[in-house]
């Protein structure tokens, strides 16, 4: 439910005053160009018209029950699991624009780690930028007390190392 929740809350904040990200196109690799194996149409017609980098975990890629919200902008991806949910997301919009030449910003840029893990309310979080678009995994747990997936870092740190890029285009 939370998911779902903090899904309609980011659509929604698409709606406000925004700008859009500059976005450095990773260069081709040819392992990736093309899966030996078409993706699902779900996903495919899903982020047809994403303007951006889509990233799930490569395990997943082939998963037909996924659950796809796009625009040219944002993407998320919803994965249903037997007492979890797992949703993928890239935004390439920003609320507020600080000048990068900011000393400030500077600074926290410098700070920011590659990738934040984090725990919140029961669910655990991988939050990361890469190509100039901002990313997170949200795993969520229905017991998140005793579910491993959502109790220790390991599972979403997995997920992380496993994403693939699916999609999107310039």
């Amino acid at each position: 439910m939370r998911l779902l929740l903090t899904t309609l809350l980011l659509l929604s904040s698409l709606n406000a005053e925004s700008g859009i990200l500059d976005i450095k196109w990773p260069k081709p690799n040819p392992q990736q160009q093309k899966p030996s194996i078409p993706y699902p149409s779900v996903l495919t017609e899903g982020i047809k018209n994403t303007k951006l980098p889509v990233y799930i975990p490569s395990s997943l890629a082939y998963d037909k029950k996924m659950v796809v919200v796009a625009n040219k902008n944002f993407y998320s991806i919803s994965f249903l699991f037997q007492g979890a949910t797992l949703m993928v997301s890239g935004d390439k919009t920003f609320q507020e624009s600080i000048p990068s030449s900011n000393s400030d910003f500077q600074k926290m840029m410098k700070a920011s780690p590659t990738v934040e893990f984090m725990e919140e309310e029961g669910m655990r979080s991988a939050n990361f930028n890469r190509h100039g678009v901002n990313y997170e995994l949200i795993i969520e747990c229905e017991k998140p007390k005793t579910d491993t997936r959502c109790t220790e870092e390991q599972y979403i740190r997995k997920l992380y190392s496993r994403l693939i890029m699916v999609g999107g285009r310039p």
